[in-house]
């Protein structure tokens, strides 16, 4: 499984933070979009328990669908292994069919910028 490596910024001037990204001489690799997400476990809630999910992304420019799993809270805590799918929505209805449950759906806008 891949290490997944995630941070937060709370409190952050968007604007601000462009002009000393541009200033710093990073580039735009996407503007912000927004980025839908369902998170899915079995009726019982075993991956739950295990500390891990099973997430379908829609990234905006494509589609990924992972398992993930938290073993602690530290910066290498978290392992996943992801694949590309083709579509959100069929994805979905896949699961759902083979049986697990949507627990929640989550929408954040992102950009991604290059150094």
């Amino acid at each position: 499984m891949q290490t997944e490596l995630e941070a937060k910024f709370l409190e952050v001037d968007p604007t601000a933070l462009r002009e000393k990204l541009t200033a710093l001489g990073a580039s735009l690799a996407y503007p912000e979009r927004l980025m839908r997400r369902k998170v899915f476990d079995f009726p019982d809630g075993r991956l739950q328990k295990q500390g891990a999910w099973i997430r379908v992304r829609d990234e905006g420019d494509r589609v990924t669908v992972s398992y993930k799993q938290l073993l602690n809270r530290s910066l290498y805590g978290t392992k996943e292994i992801t694949v590309t799918v083709n579509d959100f929505a069929e994805t979905c209805a896949l699961l759902e069919t083979i049986g697990l449950k949507e627990r929640a759906h989550q929408e954040t806008k992102r950009e991604k910028w290059l150094c």
